[in-house]
């Protein structure tokens, strides 16, 4: 009996209320936990410096951030680029050069936030200093233009449409930079392209599905694809103009420093051999006839199917139609000795 009443007795002491008393402070619970300990801090020999880092480290360090993993970061990175590049002057200790390095891989980025933050930034660029940098950019751009995604692709034309604006002139006449996007931008709008015939191929021809035309999301890429067109070949086949020869000219050619970059470039003295897609078009007559050779077949062919389809894609094909009569009306097929005819010549003195 006694264990039993000592038991009832425990359990009333749950449920009974303490009684406070004036001037006695509360019992304290049996699962107090005493948080009135101090913690230390530690101090960085970094954090006692005065002098905050300079513009030019700030400036290198968010560069190195454009390499992030993260989404956010290569944003707001670049976007940090951008607003040193717009103040009055423009501030890049880097120099354009180095900064077009870290930035160009930046073009098939997943993310959408970059690609149009880095838009943004080509657009700050000088453009005397961009024009050293074609063939690079060109390829990155290239890239862009054939990704398998399709917003991806459409970022490529904003692109294209900056380098276009920025040295549109000195793109056409670069080495690699004639053939090569023409290439890409037939493979795009899905237009048949004559190719070096091969073995697996007798007629010499190829075509590749263009995925963009009727669908319902990416429609508009059609239309754009043959506006890029049109500006491009418009700058490929834009009469140079005519200056009137004098005698000063052949000395000023001899001692004055070419305006051209690479000017010597053709002459592949330090470089391996091109093939006819990386070849340099320098003159208006050279890109005339690469292009009647190759794409001209299929673009006219392209365009007519395009008028047919009325609407936006209409309106571009008439635009792409324009710019091919203006740039192709005064050219004219050279006759080719073929190889096969290099025997007709035996005999003549040379």
């Amino acid at each position: 009996m006694g264990s039993s009443d000592r038991k009832k007795k425990e359990k009333k002491k749950d449920f009974q209320k303490p009684k406070l008393k004036v001037g006695k402070s509360k019992p304290k619970a049996s699962n107090f936990t005493d948080t009135s300990f101090k913690a230390k801090s530690i101090v960085l020999q970094q954090q006692l410096s005065e002098t905050a880092p300079d513009v030019v480290e700030r400036f290198k360090h968010q560069l190195s951030l454009t390499s992030s993993r993260t989404d956010t970061q290569r944003r707001d990175a670049l976007s940090y680029l951008t607003g040193q590049l717009s103040t009055n002057p423009p501030t890049n200790p880097v120099g354009t050069s180095t900064l077009l390095q870290k930035v160009l891989p930046l073009m098939p980025d997943a993310s959408k936030s970059v690609r149009s933050q880095l838009l943004k930034l080509l657009q700050h660029l000088p453009a005397d200093e961009v024009r050293p940098h074609l063939q690079k950019a060109m390829l990155y751009i290239r890239g862009a233009m054939t990704h398998l995604s399709q917003d991806v692709k459409d970022d490529g034309l904003n692109y294209m449409e900056w380098i276009l604006e920025v040295a549109g002139e000195d793109l056409v006449a670069s080495p690699g930079c004639w053939v090569k996007p023409l290439k890409d931008l037939m493979s795009v709008l899905g237009w048949t392209v004559q190719t070096a015939p091969s073995q697996a191929t007798k007629g010499g021809w190829t075509s590749a599905p263009r995925t963009t035309f009727g669908s319902k999301k990416f429609g508009h890429s059609f239309p754009r694809q043959m506006m890029v067109l049109a500006k491009f070949l418009e700058l490929g086949f834009k009469p140079e103009p005519l200056n009137p020869w004098t005698p000063n000219d052949w000395v000023s050619g001899i001692s004055t420093v070419p305006r051209t970059p690479d000017p010597f470039g053709y002459l592949g003295l330090f470089k391996p051999p091109r093939d006819e897609d990386g070849e340099i078009y320098r003159n208006r007559e050279d890109r005339q006839e690469i292009f009647a050779r190759r794409f001209m077949d299929a673009v006219e062919a392209g365009v007519e199917m395009a008028k047919k389809e009325g609407g936006a894609a209409g309106r571009a094909a008439a635009v792409l139609d324009q710019a091919l009569r203006d740039g192709m009306s005064d050219y004219e097929r050279a006759l080719r000795v073929d190889d096969d005819e290099e025997g007709m010549w035996t005999g003549y003195i040379m």
